[in-house]
């Protein structure tokens, strides 16, 4: 429940170091903002310039603790030239920009990134010779201990700015006007300000009205306008030339989910979806699909001849089973699995809960394959065609169902998990979220961990995935 500040309140009190309009019959407003947006902006970037400054100096005694042999000059001349070329890559790259900094995974994969392209470069002038072999193995280790102290102080320093605790310290930023309306809204860091109790006005014909608005919002960071209908243009003509990011707020609108506005031939337009990946992202994800499908193919040729050969001996049938199953964009492929079931009773669409591991319909083989998840290795093909990718949302069979429900049923919010390419592993299979679907919750759960993997995407979480799928195999849930 939101309240309005007091009249008593101490952002209320005038300031000696500020001068604001002063109106006549009226009280003087000034939200608690010691600086100035510009300075804010300018502080938020040198404040991770600083900390990797920081994170730098500890790479470098982390590197002198490790490998304390070798030659002290040449390891401070490494950690120098490493510091500048680092530093000169993130300032050209954009890694210290303010908006960044919050983002404690994104903040990392900068920093990582700008690592990573010095490594290739150190790579490349020692195969052609510029660099000796020694050097070459320092500079390497002074790259592993930067990558290191520099990410996880900006995951730690994303974490801090995210946080509630932080975000209160600077409740000024956002400021919300509510203009005759009562209203509930979650749980947010900002100050609220009722216009009546305030004396503030949307009259873009009075200079003093636009003055008083524009001394409380210009220190903030974004303005939030609650107003009936009938007064939403009034608010947007007094409010757009304050110089403060503007937005007003649209409950009938609530529904939509919109995530921005577009423009078709001078009409305006909500946009309600997008692409969770940029082209360049796609790329990236389908350069590390084949990869790790391709390594993964060889190294696991033996175990897939092993068991196509148990399967054809347990059973007479197919070695492979084939299913439809829902992808990217809705789009139906056929996936395929090792057979784990008798052939005359196999459920092509999915629409027969299995029971688990006393399923009669299940094979002997098919039992241990299905609890080992070695049945799902010919998704690896899956994966080489493009029809899938290592590590996205399971992809589901069309008649799958949750109890009696059809998983579309339970949650519309199920197709937006299709807006990514399905994986042969996945974010709610490695936090337990798998298996047979006998209720609302077992589709749910699974359901808001796919949502937050297509929301959250990057190629470090689809590598830990990778490695936390390793550790879960042998989990119980897994038939």
């Amino acid at each position: 429940m939101l309240s309005t500040l007091s009249n008593s309140s101490s952002l209320l009190a005038p300031s000696a170091d500020k001068q604001y309009p002063s109106l006549e019959g009226s009280r003087t407003l000034k939200p608690r903002p010691s600086v100035g947006k510009p300075l804010r902006f300018l502080l938020s970037g040198c404040q991770v310039l600083v900390l990797d400054g920081v994170a730098l100096l500890a790479a470098y005694v982390l590197m002198s603790a490790v490998w304390p042999h070798g030659s002290a000059d040449r390891r401070e001349a490494l950690m120098l030239v490493l510091s500048a070329t680092y530093v000169s890559i993130g300032l050209y790259g954009g890694s210290y920009s303010p908006a960044l900094a919050a983002d404690a995974v994104k903040s990392a994969q900068r920093a990582w990134l700008a690592l990573f392209a010095i490594i290739i470069v150190e790579a490349l002038t020692t195969v052609l010779g510029s660099v000796d072999t020694d050097t070459a193995l320092t500079f390497v280790r002074a790259v592993a201990c930067t990558a290191l102290t520099v990410g996880l102080a900006r995951l730690g320093l994303g974490r801090l700015l995210s946080s509630t605790w932080w975000q209160s310290r600077g409740r000024w930023r956002t400021i919300i006007l509510l203009d005759e309306k009562a209203m509930v809204l979650p749980k947010f860091a900002g100050l609220v300000f009722d216009v009546r109790a305030h004396d503030l006005r949307a009259d873009a014909n009075d200079p003093k009205a636009l003055a008083r608005l524009g001394a409380l919002t210009r220190d903030a960071e974004r303005v939030v306008v609650a107003c009936p209908v009938e007064k939403r243009m009034a608010w947007i003509a007094a409010l757009r030339g304050a110089n403060v990011p503007v937005e007003i707020l649209v409950e009938e609108m609530d529904h939509l989910a919109p995530v921005g506005a577009g423009d078709l031939a001078g009409r305006s337009t909500l946009k309600v979806a997008f692409e969770p990946l940029t082209h360049s992202q796609r790329l990236a994800k389908r350069l590390f699909d084949v990869g790790v499908a391709t390594i993964g193919l060889v190294v696991l040729m033996p175990l897939l001849l092993a068991t196509a050969l148990a399967v054809k001996l347990d059973s007479p049938g197919t070695i492979l089973f084939r299913q439809p199953r829902i992808g990217r964009s809705n789009k139906l492929f056929e996936m395929y699995k090792f057979r784990s079931m008798r052939t005359e009773v196999q459920d092509l669409h999915g629409s027969q809960l299995t029971n688990g591991r006393n399923d009669d319909r299940v094979t002997r083989v098919g039992r241990f394959i299905r609890a080992t998840s070695i049945d799902e290795l010919p998704q690896i093909i899956n994966v080489l065609r493009g029809d899938m990718s290592i590590v996205g949302p399971r992809p589901h069979a069309l008649g799958a169902r949750a109890g009696n429900k059809l998983y579309w049923e339970v949650d519309p919010a199920y197709w937006h998990r299709h807006a990514v390419k399905p994986g042969l592993t996945g974010l709610a299979q490695v936090r337990g979220f798998r298996g047979t679907t006998f209720a609302d919750a077992d589709l749910t759960n699974r359901l808001n961990a796919d949502l937050e993997y297509v929301r959250r995407w990057s190629l470090t979480s689809d590598v830990g995935i990778v490695f936390r799928t390793v550790m879960a195999l042998t989990g119980k849930s897994v038939f």
